[in-house]
């Protein structure tokens, strides 16, 4: 989707806060890449940083300052967001459910000289891991996507319970399954409005290599793994696990924000064919927040 990402300008306390890898600390992060034979997801991770650098992080900072808030950070991957985030000052902990990735991220924040701190966890047992108050800013980081359905209602539901009233609920890069096509996963339109066992069936027509033919004997696990790759989520979950989401204080959404500091974006996007889709969806659906309607969800939720 075109309308996913904006360059945008970087503020200068922000840019002013990025971290040069050192060297040597950074030849240890590629090496442990290479040990678990993932050295081509190199290239990827720095990318991902410079876009979370230019994008993600003067969005968010626009909504609080970075530097001393409290932040449990779900999904930190390989830590390209890990770092963007710890170099601004934030005081972070960063959970994912895959241990390899957590070390791998724990060494890209030494080779940049941040701290933050690291648990292997599913994000379902938070209440497990964090007290109530201990961060006032928890964020999702293209993690959501990735989870079952009681992983999704669990960990968005504890979540909330764990922030106090005025803290912050971002969720980042996670597909909207109510857009027609899944840009994310298959590039197959209207993968994500089939039932996980009917879109398990039909991945085979998937036009991705290395997705068309990975599911073809459904047991347990392989429908896990086929989970993990990535299902769009919607509203709905919200409502089941916080409120209605008519209820929600949405502070902040970035493709709506970009759109609004750009006249000339706002109007090519309204001349659209997804501009146009999202009218419908407005129509269709018109006490959600047009936050919740976008391609993909970006957004903040502040706790009342």
């Amino acid at each position: 989707m075109a309308d996913r990402f904006d360059a945008g300008r970087i503020p200068r306390h922000v840019a002013a806060r990025f971290r040069d890898p050192m060297p040597e600390r950074m030849a240890a992060f590629d090496r442990y890449l290479c040990d678990m034979g993932r050295e081509s997801e190199r290239a990827t991770v720095l990318g991902r940083l410079a876009r979370d650098r230019r994008q993600i992080i003067p969005w968010l900072s626009r909504t609080r300052d970075l530097r001393g808030a409290r932040i449990i950070e779900i999904g930190c991957g390989l830590g390209a967001s890990t770092v963007a985030l710890a170099e601004q000052g934030a005081d972070l902990l960063a959970i994912d459910v895959a241990g390899e990735d957590v070390e791998a991220a724990r060494k890209l924040t030494k080779a940049h000289d941040v701290g933050a701190k690291f648990v292997v966890a599913n994000a379902a047992e938070i209440d497990e891991i964090v007290q109530p108050g201990d961060a006032n800013w928890i964020i999702f980081w293209a993690v959501l996507e990735h989870m079952t359905i009681r992983e999704r209602l669990q960990s968005l539901s504890r979540a909330w319970q764990t922030l106090s009233p005025g803290g912050l609920l971002t969720v980042v890069e996670t597909p909207n399954r109510l857009w027609h096509f899944d840009s994310h996963t298959s590039l197959l339109p209207f993968f994500d409005w089939l039932p996980d066992e009917l879109a398990f069936e039909y991945s085979r027509y998937s036009p991705r290599a290395s997705f068309c033919s990975a599911f073809r004997q459904r047991s347990e696990e392989d429908m896990l793994r086929f989970l993990r790759r990535g299902r769009g989520m919607s509203f709905h979950e919200l409502e089941l696990a916080i409120a209605p989401v008519q209820d929600l204080d949405i502070a902040s959404a970035y493709q709506l924000e970009r759109r609004a500091r750009n006249p000339a974006r706002r109007l090519g996007w309204a001349l659209s064919r997804a501009g146009r889709y999202e009218a419908m969806l407005r129509k269709t659906a018109s006490t959600v927040p047009r936050a919740l309607l976008q391609p993909f969800h970006y957004f903040t939720a502040r706790k009342g």
